[in-house]
């Protein structure tokens, strides 16, 4: 036998409310009884001032924060390749005072070699 599966829960009264019968009910016995009822339309969002106020949608605050992350991202790499390119710089700094130093007593020596060639020829004329 194919029996149909019954709903879970409570069984419905055949003379039950919907939600929203239930809900407007609630608001006349409240009116009734003197006390202020507000009713909000849909999609109106109390206080929104269309000059002050924007609506936008979850894609494009989704959007913002992954654009957000993207560039955060690129400056943490940017800021590491400064880093590698400031010692980059100071080790050439370095390597070129070297090179410098040998340079200079190279010529040093050059000059010095000169003036001893200058000297032994003029010995060699007196």
């Amino acid at each position: 036998m194919d029996t149909p599966k019954r709903p879970r829960g409570r069984p419905r009264k055949p003379d039950a409310l919907r939600q929203a019968e239930r809900q407007r009910a609630y608001r006349t016995r409240l009116a009734a009884a003197g006390k202020a009822v507000r009713v909000v339309q849909a999609g109106v969002a109390p206080g929104f001032d269309p000059k002050l106020h924007v609506i936008i949608d979850r894609a494009f605050f989704e959007e913002q924060r992954e654009n957000y992350r993207h560039a955060i991202l690129k400056l943490e790499l940017l800021e590491e390749r400064w880093v590698r390119l400031e010692e980059r710089n100071s080790y050439l700094e370095s390597e070129l005072k070297r090179v410098e130093q040998v340079h200079t007593a190279t010529l040093k020596e050059l000059i010095g070699l000169k003036q001893m060639t200058k000297k032994g020829r003029e010995y060699e004329e007196s």
